[in-house]
């Protein structure tokens, strides 16, 4: 999460903040617990300063991890990383601050050793300058960082992605290029590779890996007409751009989302522009790309009508996939948290010559019909993940509480009556799907002094 983007949610969410209700206060010190969910953990104490970039991770062998950052907001250079950890089976503990580090861009699990891709600034100064990786095994403390990136030059994104063959992907987008680095396991980071021009610094960034080991890099450029895209097989890292959209003039891509199918890929995108009468329209739309880089034609997720934002995609290892986005009124600060899932289609087939059924894939049917999960606080980003065997999670803010709605696998939507696993004055949660099957989610509690929470389902 870009460090401009998010304080900007944070002022937004502050602006919208109401006088909290006596039992909102009283939900907020008592948040029980939910059906599967454990009791909320507090993994940090309540702090003058602002919270922001809450995420987590999990391991294969069920360790779980919750990273944040706190920022002041008129001192921004005194920034301060975090990290609370949980053992398989285990409740988790108090967060730890991370050495040399300002802010935490990515958390992912290698195996047991938890990875941190961290950002900092130069002595005095603000983030971010410098990338880094941090690890941390699970019995010891933080080892050494690997220096990746120096002079990065400000505001800088980072994503980890575990790949399937063992190795890790780390992409980096900064004011001053976009850059990809693989790993063997947890070993070393290797050498950069430069998937923007120098000085042609990324907007929308999006990553997923890719059957059998491999990775794909999808991401916008200035104003964001065009969407460009790098893939590799296994034991490669992605360094050769294509276009793979260009959006018609006056349009710009936002909320770009990219998720991995056993035919090829997933691309999800807003599209935002103005008509000739002047008025604003936001519309969501995705594609499939065959392989690791035919695309098809794009098609429409959301209604022509609607003001689409904060898209998000999630894919299982079979190629179900679900989509979800908000629906904002133009005239009010009010939004609608919509919808749609789909299957692929496996067919079996008998060979001519051979006795064996014959698996044959077919092309994926497209997403079924919209479905409505109710209202999304202003500000919020919902949170979206499937495990390996076809289950999801989508969980979002609202009544500044935190909702999951959950779908078994192999279902056409999401339930529509969705859990509470927070208190009030709840805000930015974050939510994840670990290899292992079980789920973590994360929260900030609290408006002017808030903490940190988390809750497990095992």
């Amino acid at each position: 999460m870009e460090r401009s983007a998010a304080l900007t949610r944070l002022r937004l969410r502050r602006a919208l903040t109401t006088v909290a209700s006596a039992a909102a206060i009283s939900g907020a010190l008592a948040a029980p617990a939910s059906a599967g969910w454990s009791r909320p953990a507090e993994v940090s104490g309540p702090t003058s300063i602002q919270i922001i970039g809450t995420q987590v991770a999990s391991s294969p062998a069920g360790a779980a991890a919750v990273a944040f950052n706190e920022v002041n907001l008129d001192a921004q250079a005194t920034a301060g990383a975090y990290v609370a950890l949980a053992s398989p089976h285990g409740t988790f503990g108090v967060a730890h601050a991370v050495p040399g580090a300002q802010e935490i861009l990515a958390v992912a699990y290698s195996g047991t050793t938890l990875e941190l891709l961290t950002a900092s600034g130069l002595p005095n100064q603000p983030c971010c300058s410098d990338v880094q990786v941090i690890r941390r095994g699970p019995r010891s403390g933080f080892g050494p960082p690997q220096t990746i990136v120096t002079d990065a030059g400000g505001g800088t994104t980072g994503s980890l992605v575990p790949l399937t063959n063992g190795r890790m992907l780390a992409v980096i987008g900064a004011p001053q290029q976009l850059w990809a680095t693989e790993a063997r396991g947890a070993g070393r980071f290797g050498r950069l590779r430069g998937l923007t021009p120098a000085g042609s610094a990324p907007a929308a960034i999006a990553v997923t890996g890719t059957p059998g080991g491999g990775s794909a890099v999808v991401w916008t450029q200035g104003a964001g007409g065009d969407i460009f895209g790098a893939s590799a097989g296994p034991g490669a890292t992605p360094s050769r751009r294509r276009t793979l959209f260009a959006v018609p003039a006056g349009h710009a891509v936002d909320g770009l989302q990219l998720v991995s199918q056993p035919a090829g890929l997933t691309v999800g995108w807003t599209e935002d522009y103005n008509d000739a009468g002047g008025a604003y329209h936001a519309q969501a739309f995705a594609s499939d790309l065959v392989g690791l880089g035919t695309p098809l034609r794009p098609r429409a997720l959301s209604a022509p009508a609607d003001v689409t934002s904060e898209l998000a995609l999630a894919s299982d290892e079979n190629g179900d996939e679900v989509a979800t986005w908000e629906v904002c009124s133009p005239s009010s600060p009010a939004c609608t948290l919509q919808t749609r899932v789909r299957h692929d289609e496996v067919l079996p087939s008998r060979a001519k010559k051979k006795k064996k059924k014959k698996i044959k894939v077919k092309p994926l049917r497209w997403f079924g019909p919209v479905a409505n999960l109710g209202k999304i606080d202003p500000g919020e980003s919902p949170q979206l993940t499937m495990a390996g065997d076809g289950r999801a999670l989508l969980g979002w803010i609202t009544g500044a509480r935190v909702a999951v709605a959950e779908m078994p696998s192999g279902a056409n939507r999401l339930g529509a009556s969705p859990r509470f696993i927070s208190g009030g004055l709840a805000d930015d949660v974050a939510l994840g799907f670990g290899p292992g099957g079980a789920a973590v989610a994360a929260w900030t509690q609290g408006t002017y002094a808030p903490d940190v929470f988390a809750s497990e389902l095992r």
